[in-house]
């Protein structure tokens, strides 16, 4: 039930969603006065949502940074959280997303040697689509990469951040595996680290493609709207509430 009450919730707080439902409202409106209050305030929102520099401002506010230690570490595990990849139906190929840094970065530490194992963590999120994505991420890193097969374990049941969390606990224990990294997207790794330190994970972290460090000050930062900010709007309003309702539930 919870799951299903986090995914109608992201929903619902969508900048998109609001925004169509403050226009909807005034169409059905029978005053002028209200009719004119809902379509200046979805205006408002609309300029908010698109412009750049209030949401990297508040971006960067929310991340969290690595763990000093992170960037030329040792460790015996790289934990990498899905979320950045699917398989197109029609084409019948791999497909990734904004996010796929998480499955890159853990590539990267495995081949400087700074990992010696690769945990995908991830099974299908969607209530439609049972694709599980761990096992297309270690498709991917095997037979794209040359990655062996050895070197990569697997969890295909979790749907949230919470059960990631669970069930890379009891691998970790199976496979008597200490000192891991976790490795998951700076927007995303608040969540993520809660619910590891819950479950009792003592993970340094490795946050990747964080909100660049500096704006510029130009026009087209400050004020020219670009609907692309919208995104990361949803992302930040969804993380804000997942947290939230993560410690609610004790899960964090």
């Amino acid at each position: 039930m919870f799951f299903y009450l986090s995914k109608l919730l992201t929903f619902l707080i969508s900048p998109t969603v609001i925004i169509v439902l403050l226009l909807f409202a005034a169409l059905l409106a029978r005053k002028v006065q209200t009719k004119r209050r809902l379509l200046v305030t979805s205006l408002v929102l609309l300029l908010i949502f698109s412009n750049p520099f209030i949401i990297g401002r508040l971006m960067r506010a929310w991340e969290l940074k690595d763990t000093a230690f992170t960037q030329n570490g040792q460790y015996d595990i790289a934990i990498v959280l899905s979320g950045f990849m699917t398989r197109d139906p029609e084409l019948h190929r791999l497909t990734f997303g904004d996010d796929v840094d998480r499955l890159t970065e853990a590539l990267s530490m495995y081949r400087k040697g700074q990992v010696d194992k690769i945990l995908i963590s991830g099974g299908s999120g969607s209530m439609v689509i049972d694709t599980r994505e761990a096992l297309l991420a270690r498709e991917f890193l095997v037979k794209q990469c040359h990655v062996p097969d050895s070197v990569i374990l697997i969890d295909t049941v979790s749907r949230n951040t919470y059960e990631n969390a669970v069930e890379t606990k009891k691998i970790l224990e199976q496979n008597k595996i200490s000192s891991p990294v976790l490795i998951t997207s700076a927007f995303h790794m608040r969540r993520a680290k809660g619910c590891f330190d819950k479950a009792g994970i003592p993970a340094d972290i490795y946050s990747t493609d964080p909100e660049p460090a500096k704006q510029g000050y130009y026009p087209e930062d400050l004020f020219i709207p670009d609907t692309r900010n919208i995104r990361n709007w949803e992302r930040l309003m969804r993380e804000i509430v997942g947290v939230l309702m993560y410690e609610l539930k004790g899960y964090s």
